[in-house]
């Protein structure tokens, strides 16, 4: 249902423009083809490239928008009068917040009524922003989580003061504690990582240094479980591991793929046809995307057989010994030795019970479990999203997770391809038929 449009002119009369685009894109969310909010939003936005992305997305939907091709054909026009006339880069005074828009009505022939700001005021403000952007724009940082650093770096410290104080009675003994505190010292080093994602490409960095590279630099991306990196392989095979245990793995991940979806299964645009980089920290709809082609093939994940049942191996002798153990011993320990032998059962059911494969098709979802395979359109699916659960000693598993409208979620993880290959590609599958 499309949501109700009122609260964000008045967010835009009270001059609360930010609180406006965040109305917005919560209704997008719900509706990405929502008419009126991409109108309203078009008006929003400064940045030239953002404005046409969301206007070619409304023509996407009604081609005969005519309020859509009238700001398109001014800010043509606009471009072609600057180039013509090749200003000097002077500073340009910014320009006045636009009066609150006129909303259309769900009837077509009402929008003409909705009249934007003039696309030259835009124009100007929009050079203004971009080149204060240009200069002072900051990369959105991505780092460790402090309070297991902070935990890991308390433990090395005691254990190592603990090792000099066992020291000066008995060297031999403090031998246990010096291998605790090199033990806590490596896994604190392991966890200290940074990942810096600007609109120029992204850096991953260490106590040892550093690397970088550019978005249209990557040529392939490979997912390590075993190093919990990351690896993204640039043209000429130089690699740069960007580590999966940052806070806010997820979101680099969903940056990687607006900026680059043909790393996850779409077709890469031409260098003509491309759109420049966008500053990474801004949000935008999914319109990056609007003009490749929709995914029409079959892909297969499958999760290899000892990833997906080598539990069992551990499990089935420990059930079998407990079980024996319960009918040999006395009265007073059986019950203790058959309920280990039960528990350890139940945890077998587990292999089963997760996601062995998902098959992907043109407008189908199949995923497949021991016990069912089911079938979802993308207009089932609610959310497709990636998450993170933080384990002991500060270790983090990130997982992506299939939520349908009705029914249970599917996490999907333990997948040879990697959970950001299948996360990015289940997502442009999904961004391209949820409104087929």
């Amino acid at each position: 249902m499309p949501q109700p449009i009122q609260p964000v002119i008045e967010a835009i009369r009270r001059g609360e423009k930010q609180k406006a685009i965040e109305l917005i894109k919560g209704a997008l969310s719900i509706d990405p083809y929502d008419i009126d909010m991409l109108l309203v939003l078009a008006t929003l936005v400064e940045e030239p490239t953002r404005k046409r992305q969301v206007l070619n997305r409304v023509l996407s939907r009604e081609p005969t928008n005519k309020i859509a091709r009238e700001m398109l054909l001014e800010m043509d026009r606009a471009e072609m009068s600057a180039h013509r006339l090749n200003p000097t880069p002077a500073r340009v005074p910014r320009a006045a917040p636009p009066p609150a828009p006129k909303i259309p009505t769900q009837d077509v022939s009402s929008r003409p009524e909705f009249v934007p700001p003039p696309a030259s005021q835009q124009m100007a403000a929009a050079k203004q922003t971009q080149v204060s952007k240009t200069n002072a724009e900051k990369p959105i940082v991505f780092g460790p989580s402090m309070v297991w650093l902070v935990f890991l770096i308390l433990l090395t410290s005691i254990s190592c003061c603990g090792g000099l104080l066992i020291a000066s009675q008995n060297m031999a003994n403090s031998l246990p504690s010096f291998a605790l505190a090199l033990l806590f010292g490596l896994t604190a080093l392991s966890l200290w990582s940074k990942v810096e994602v600007s609109g120029a490409g992204i850096r991953s960095s260490n106590l040892l240094g550093g690397t970088q590279i550019k978005w249209d630099e990557i040529a392939s991306i490979k997912s390590n479980s075993m190093k919990r990196k990351l690896e993204l392989v640039s043209n000429k095979g130089r690699a740069v591991s960007i580590s999966t245990q940052v806070k806010g793995y997820p979101k680099v991940i969903e940056i990687l793929r607006q900026k680059r979806p043909d790393l996850f299964g779409e077709a890469r645009l031409p260098v003509s046809q491309a759109n420049p980089p966008a500053p990474a920290y801004e949000p935008s709809p999914s319109t990056a995307n609007d003009n490749l082609p929709a995914f029409t093939g079959t892909k297969i994940f499958k999760k290899n057989f000892f990833k997906q049942y080598g539990l069992l191996f551990a499990l089935i002798p420990m059930c079998l010994l407990f079980a024996g153990l319960g009918l040999a011993a006395s009265a007073e320990t059986r019950t203790a030795f058959l309920v280990t032998a039960g528990f350890c059962a139940l945890l077998m059911l587990i292999p089963f019970l997760q996601v062995s494969g998902v098959k992907v098709e043109s407008n189908k979802l199949t995923v497949q479990t021991f016990f069912e395979e089911k079938e979802f359109s993308a207009r089932q699916i609610k959310d497709i999203k990636m998450q993170s659960v933080h384990g002991r000693y500060g270790r983090v598993t990130n997982f992506v997770n299939i939520v349908p409208l009705e029914g249970k979620n599917y996490p999907l993880s333990g997948f040879s391809e990697g959970e950001e290959i299948i996360y990015g590609f289940l997502m442009n599958w999904w961004s391209r038929h949820q409104n087929r």
